[in-house]
């Protein structure tokens, strides 16, 4: 592995799992009223960064589907969140069916992702997972769907934290530290 790759996965997969855990930690029940802290996260790591990185890999001549399609489109993602956010625009069904769209893709990058490791592979189950609760409670307004869809996303930025720790460890030791299931790992 080269220095540009492992330094651009790795901030993608913190940058992901850093937002997601922020945003979802009042959906789970952890705290409450206002989170400003996942907001702003949404839009910085979330948008901007996940944006450049996409950029950057592209650039570098990274384009995997971790760099280019899945940073970049993450970093759409999060910035229709924080746009949904700042200025709701939509009913609940019609946000159910957003959040729909967005767990068929994470379905079939999923589907993809089988020859990437174990910890990419279960990262993007518990994404779309969460993204299909956070549509079934769109549609039905059942708030034990929230839950669900937010401890889902909660395991889901457990493992990009650790996806990222472990190239990250990897790659400074020269060998495998931390087990992802990955060939190069």
């Amino acid at each position: 592995m080269n220095n540009k790759s492992v330094i651009l996965s790795t901030i993608g997969f913190m940058c992901i799992g850093f937002t997601v855990w922020m945003l979802n930690l009042h959906d789970a029940g952890w705290i409450s009223g206002p989170n400003a802290e996942g907001a702003y996260m949404a839009f910085t790591l979330g948008s901007m960064m996940l944006g450049v990185i996409a950029i950057l890999a592209f650039l570098h001549g990274k384009r995997t589907l971790d760099a280019v399609i899945f940073f970049g489109l993450a970093g759409l993602f999060w910035t229709q969140v924080h746009v949904h956010h700042a200025a709701p625009s939509m009913d609940d069904a019609g946000i159910g069916w957003d959040w729909f769209l967005w767990a068929v893709f994470f379905f079939y990058v999923w589907l993809a992702s089988f020859k990437a490791g174990w910890a990419r592979m279960l990262f993007l189950l518990a994404g779309w997972i969460a993204l299909l609760a956070f549509a079934l409670t769109g549609w039905t307004s059942a708030h034990a769907f929230g839950i669900i869809g937010a401890y889902a996303a909660l395991v889901s930025a457990l493992l990009a934290i650790y996806i990222s720790a472990a190239e990250m460890i990897n790659h400074g030791n020269g060998k495998t530290v931390l087990p992802t299931g990955a060939t190069d790992s």
